[in-house]
Order: C-alpha cells, then sequence, then structure tokens
C-alpha cells in the first residue's frame, strides 16, 4: 500500500469516528438546543402578540380623547368659507330637531317618526331619512345664522349676554336637576355626544346676538298704521268676522235593504245549503251583514237626500229665528261649503239659502246676520308662575304688603316664577289675544270692568298664574297683520343674504346633499333624454316630408 493510499484510508476512518461520535453525543445537546430555540421563538411571538395587544389597547383609549379632539378641531362642513366642527354641526342640529319635536309633539305618529328609534332607519320621504332631513334643516339654519351674524357684525350691531346666558346656565342646571341627572348629562342629552358648557358656550353666545339682531331687524321693518290698513283693505275676508244662524238636516240613509237597494247576486256563498247530517247550513251572506253596517245603494242614497231637501226647504224657512247662533267667526273657521256664501261682498243681514253637503248625505239651512271688523283690543299683563315653595296668595300678599306696583309686582317675578324665560323682562306678557289664552284667564283678562293694576291668581290644570293687569293693546286683527307683514319682509331679507352662501361637505358627511346631486344628475339625464328624443321624432318628421315632397 502507497503512502498516498494509507493517508487517505486514515482520514476516512477518523471522518467515520468523528461522525459516530457525534452522532451519539449531539442528540442531547442538539435537543437541548432545539428547545431552548423553541422557548426563544415562543417567547418572541408572546412578547409580539402582547405588544399588539398593547398597541390596540392603547389605540381604544387613545381614540376618545382624539374623537373628542377631532369633533372639537375637525371640519365637518364649510357654510360660506367659514368651518364648523362637529360640536357646533350637533348643537345647531338638535336645536332644530329639539324644536321640531316640541312643535309637532303630538303629531309624529302621524309623519311616521319614532323619536326612540335611530332616525336614520325612518324615512321622511321617499328618497330621505328623518336623519337626513334633520341634518339638511342644521345647514339652512347654520346658513341663515352665519348671514344674520355676518350682517349684525358688519352694522356694528352689539349686545350683550351677560344676563341672558346667565339665565340660561340656570335652566340648563334647573332642567338637569329636573330630569334626575348631571348638567354635564343634560347637555350631552340635549345638544350631542361631544357637548360642554363650554364648547357650545360660543354657539350660544352667538343665537343670542343674532336673535337679538333679527328682533331689532323686525322692530325697524314693523309696518305703519297707513300700511296695515291697507293690507286689510286687500284681505278683508280673512280678517272680518261674522255672525250667523245655521240649521243642519241630515238625510235618514236606511240601515238595512230597501225596494231601492242593489240587487244581490246569487252564489254558491249566499245560497242555504243543506249539511249532510241533514240541518241547514248557515247562510254566508247574514253572517257578514252582521260584522259590517249596511251600505245603502246609490238609488237608496238619492231617496234620503230627496226627502231631507224637503226638509231643508222648510228649515231655511225658520233658520233666522231657529237655528243654532254662530258669532265672531273667521272665514278659516267656518265650515268650507258655507264660507264663501258668507264671506260674500254681495252678502246682506236676511239673506238666507240651503246648501248641500254630499259626503256628508246633509244640507245646511243658514241665514246671514251682519259682516264685520271685530275691534276688541289685546292687553298688556304681567306675569308670575309661582315656584313649589309659593302659593299665589302669598305672592300677591308680599306684594300688597310693599310697594303695591307695577314695578314691584315686576320684581317679585324675578324672585318667585319658575318661568325662567320671564324672568328678565318681569314676567311681561303685550299684546295678548283671546285666542291666545285659556278661558279661564281669558275671561278676567278680557273682562268688561278689567281696570290697569288689578291682581288676581288663577290656577288652570294645577298651574297657578299670579297676574298683573296693565292694560289694552292693540285689537287682534292689527297684531296679526302686523306679524304677517313683518314676518314676509323678513323672510324675504333671509332669502336675500343667504342667495349666495355656500355649503361645503369635504368629508361626505352628508347624505341629503349626495340625494340631491343624483336627484339632479336623474334630472338631468331626462331632461337631455327628452330632448334628444324630440330632435329625433322633428328630423323624422322632416324625413318623411322631404319623401312625400318628392314622390
Amino acid at each position: 500500500m502507497s503512502k498516498n493510499e494509507k493517508v487517505t484510508e486514515n482520514k476516512e476512518q477518523k471522518e467515520q469516528t468523528e461522525q459516530k461520535v457525534m452522532t451519539k453525543y449531539d442528540r442531547k445537546v442538539q435537543k437541548r438546543k432545539e428547545e431552548k430555540e423553541k422557548e426563544k421563538k415562543e417567547e418572541r411571538i408572546s412578547t409580539a402578540v402582547g405588544i399588539v395587544f398593547l398597541v390596540a389597547l392603547v389605540c381604544l383609549v387613545a381614540s376618545f380623547p382624539i374623537r373628542t379632539y377631532l369633533a372639537t378641531h375637525e371640519t365637518y362642513v364649510v357654510i360660506n368659507g367659514e368651518e364648523v366642527n362637529k360640536v357646533e354641526f350637533d348643537y345647531v342640529y338638535n336645536t332644530s330637531k329639539n324644536n321640531y319635536i316640541t312643535q309637532y309633539g303630538s303629531y309624529l305618529s302621524y309623519f311616521g317618526l319614532d323619536t326612540s328609534k335611530d332616525l336614520s332607519t325612518q324615512m321622511y320621504s321617499d328618497t330621505l331619512t328623518w336623519q337626513d332631513y334633520f341634518e339638511q334643516n342644521a345647514v339652512e339654519s347654520l346658513k341663515q345664522n352665519k348671514a344674520l351674524m355676518a350682517e349684525a357684525k358688519a352694522a356694528g350691531f352689539t349686545y350683550d349676554t351677560t344676563d341672558e346666558y346667565n339665565t340660561f346656565k340656570e335652566t340648563i342646571k334647573t332642567s338637569a336637576a329636573a330630569a334626575g341627572v348631571s348638567d354635564k348629562e343634560y347637555v350631552r342629552s340635549i345638544y350631542g355626544s361631544y357637548a360642554t358648557m363650554g364648547r357650545i358656550e360660543e354657539y350660544v353666545k352667538n343665537d343670542m346676538v343674532m336673535n337679538a339682531y333679527y328682533q331689532k331687524l323686525q322692530e325697524d321693518n314693523a309696518p305703519s298704521d297707513d300700511e296695515i290698513q291697507s293690507y286689510y283693505e286687500e284681505n278683508k275676508a280673512t280678517y272680518d268676522s261674522v255672525d250667523y244662524r245655521l240649521t243642519t238636516i241630515e238625510a235618514d240613509l236606511p240601515t238595512e235593504p230597501t225596494e231601492l237597494a242593489d240587487p244581490v247576486e246569487e252564489t254558491a256563498a249566499t245560497t242555504d245549503t243543506t249539511a249532510t247530517d241533514g240541518t241547514a247550513a248557515t247562510d254566508a251572506t247574514a253572517s257578514d251583514s252582521t260584522d259590517t253596517a249596511y251600505q245603502p245603494s246609490d238609488a237608496e242614497i238619492a231617496k234620503a237626500m230627496e226627502d231631507a231637501k224637503v226638509l231643508a226647504d222648510d228649515a231655511e224657512q225658520t233658520v233666522a229665528k231657529d237655528g243654532e247662533a254662530h258669532e265672531n267667526e273667521k272665514k278659516s273657521s267656518v265650515n268650507y261649503l258655507i264660507s264663501d256664501w258668507l264671506f260674500d261682498d254681495a252678502r246682506k243681514a236676511g239673506d238666507t239659502t240651503v246648501i248641500t253637503n254630499d259626503n256628508s248625505h246633509c244640507y245646511y239651512a243658514v241665514a246671514f246676520e251682519k259682516r264685520y271688523l271685530d275691534e276688541t283690543p289685546s292687553a298688556d299683563v304681567r306675569v308670575i308662575i309661582p315656584t313649589e315653595d309659593k302659593t299665589g296668595e302669598e305672592i300677591l300678599e308680599e306684594w300688597k304688603n310693599g310697594a303695591a306696583t307695577e314695578d314691584s309686582f315686576a320684581e317679585l317675578c324675578k324672585k318667585y316664577t319658575q318661568d325662567t324665560s320671564a324672568v328678565e323682562n318681569g314676567g311681561l306678557f303685550e299684546q295678548v289675544t283671546k285666542t291666545g289664552m285659556t278661558e279661564e284667564l281669558s275671561n278676567w283678562i278680557f273682562d268688561s270692568s278689567r281696570q290697569a293694576g288689578d291682581t288676581v291668581a288663577i290656577t288652570v290644570s294645577d298651574t297657578t298664574y299670579v297676574l298683573y293687569y296693565i292694560g289694552q293693546d292693540q285689537p287682534e286683527w292689527k297684531i296679526n297683520i302686523k306679524n304677517t307683514l313683518v314676518s314676509d319682509t323678513m323672510s324675504q331679507h333671509v332669502q336675500d343674504i343667504t342667495a349666495d352662501v355656500t355649503v361645503e361637505d369635504p368629508k361626505g358627511k352628508l347624505n341629503y346633499l349626495k340625494v340631491q346631486a343624483e336627484e339632479s344628475a336623474a334630472a338631468e339625464t331626462e331632461t337631455a333624454t327628452a330632448e334628444t328624443q324630440e330632435i329625433t321624432e322633428e328630423q323624422t318628421a322632416a324625413t318623411e316630408e322631404t319623401a312625400t315632397q318628392a314622390q
């Protein structure tokens, strides 16, 4: 064997020996190494999972202040270039919504609105939800508010909100206590989940300034007596009253079939049959007739109306004497079937007529007495609604033992009334009318013997009113016309100053804007399609005409 072959053999033997030694020994070492690597890997995974969970938890906790920060700083909508955050939008949204609910509370169910459920799931119209509707109202309010505030600032208008804002804060405290919640909870429930007294203070005070400016505009645009009289002359029927007498003659409709009844078609359901046991089966028609009232035929109704007309003609002869008296009724409150006849300018005392009401199957015998403008004056009064710790009699006794003047009564109002809105002006109510008061209060205020300085405590439906009578004011018709003219003027003014106010929705929050855009696009498409069709029809007609001429 050569030297090189021996070296090679020795090397192979050595490698085999080392391989055998490594195999036996390293099994334990390798196992321990693998276990340590596994432990380190699991530790790394556990650490990573823990970090992820911690980050998620931190993000969740941090999201509350982040959401609050965004609500108070991030732009929600832009009105005429002015940024509006979520807090301000919610304040206006909820104010508008709450006013609507208060105004139409008893009718909301008829509108299909359930305030206890999600507004975004209830439809206001075919395309808008109630949430969309209230958001649209909020945007319109923001447009008007921003425009009026800008105008007020440009006009140099100022208003001290101190007293009014303090009253607002007291109202919040009182209302929260009555609801059994904290002030913070109450503010959030009324003005939005991000609202606090501090965050909404600016918006509340701006509203107060805006309202004061709006009131000034109303006063500046109040119509003159000549303008009021001129408006009345053009709309007399709306403001005049009538006295008349009325007798109603109802047709005596049959409650069961007569010889004029519609013939009944005989069917299996209406034919008596005999059961398998030999007894007569129940007549289906007879059974059904007990469930619903009989519906007279047209012929039966016509006959009943014909008989009633004879009685109505007789009643016309005596209605001026025997008819039910109706006094001081406005056209808006008179039955629409007879109102035009009563308010006809040709009408004169002693006129009578018979008017048919086909829907109700009756006749009206009517006698006209007179038409006139009711000049009954309104009244100015001061009112205290006592708090629970004082009775009306105790307040009047304190007033009588003091200066017993109108001013001292106003001071007692600030001291004792629970009507916080009346505190600032000492419970003053001007130009109250009979139609605007309960019967008990109206009877006292408008008693012909009433004198300035008269006082009384009256309880109506568990609520006590302590009244101080100041004196008479303008008649109701003048007040109504004044309010109508001022309202028309202000509506036009607001329409003018908001005509060019822009609305931007950078975050796409307002769904009603999307709906409007879709409807506008659909309308444009429909118009374009109609125009195209019209052009096509004209071209077709022209082609046909050319072909006809060529023949």
